[in-house]
């Protein structure tokens, strides 16, 4: 079996669907990493205006939002509805990045709802690996 290209022990799935929900995945990824935890951060949401935590490489997936006067409608960079050609190319970015590694423990974001696209193959490619990860959910 080839080395991973991302010799991460954690991968770090998070969705922040409005600007506000930033700091609280910032935070989850740091508190893994001072644990001394090497954490792939798979990013969801816009590109994060605060920095990234030492430790933690970020990984920007196919950016998704929703506006505050929109709450459940999930906007692309340029602020259109995704689509089905749209999501997926996101799960199949998430999906080649898990490929890459070979974490112990994979964390998702539930906190965003309509992602099952994307979380349900990860999931289920997951539990078929030997040793499979540990699957958490967060937020």
């Amino acid at each position: 079996m080839p080395l991973p290209r991302h010799p991460h022990s954690i991968l770090l799935r998070a969705q922040p669907m409005r600007l506000e929900q930033e700091t609280a995945r910032l935070h989850a990824a740091a508190a893994l990493a001072a644990d001394g935890e090497r954490v792939m951060l798979a990013w969801g949401g816009l590109a994060p205006a605060s920095p990234v935590p030492g430790g933690v490489t970020l990984w920007l997936l196919p950016p998704a939002w929703e506006r505050a006067d929109a709450a459940g409608l999930i906007l692309d960079a340029e602020g259109r509805p995704v689509d089905h050609a749209w999501k997926k190319r996101r799960a199949a970015a998430l999906l080649a990045l898990f490929a890459g590694m070979a974490p112990r423990l994979v964390i998702l974001d539930r906190a965003a709802p309509g992602f099952r696209f994307e979380l349900e193959p990860l999931t289920e490619i997951a539990r078929r690996r030997e040793p499979a990860p540990d699957i958490r959910e967060f937020i």
